[in-house]
């Protein structure tokens, strides 16, 4: 295995994903999501813009994280920007978080959106 500073350039198993029956992966700019078939999100990497949506401002996680404040909330669907995020739920109901100096999050207004833990 070669590795340089912050890179891998080998194929390494996500090991805090193992138990988990993963139905979608999704990346940013310099974070990721992952979507397991019960529904629930995990979410790892720079969360500079709340990206991750842990509820915390935390630079980076490193490791996968649930997603606690969509908890309960079956998702379908995510999809990961640059530096936001947004997941479509089962019923179809949209949600979106992160970076929005753009208005990319669609909610009628360029705040940052970072959710807060329950």
């Amino acid at each position: 295995m070669i590795q340089h500073l912050s890179i891998s350039f080998s194929y390494r198993l996500v090991k805090e994903l193992d138990n988990h029956d993963i139905v979608q992966i999704v990346c940013g700019d310099q974070h990721a999501m992952a979507l397991t078939r019960g529904g629930e999100l995990f979410t790892w990497g720079q969360n500079t813009h709340g990206q991750l949506g842990v509820g915390s401002q935390a630079m980076l996680t490193p490791q996968p994280q649930l997603v606690e404040r969509l908890k309960g909330i079956p998702l379908a669907q995510i999809a990961a920007g640059g530096a936001h995020s947004a997941a479509v739920s089962l019923s179809g109901a949209v949600y979106s978080w992160g970076k929005n100096d753009f208005g990319q999050l669609g909610l009628g207004d360029i705040l940052k959106m970072i959710p807060r833990g329950c």
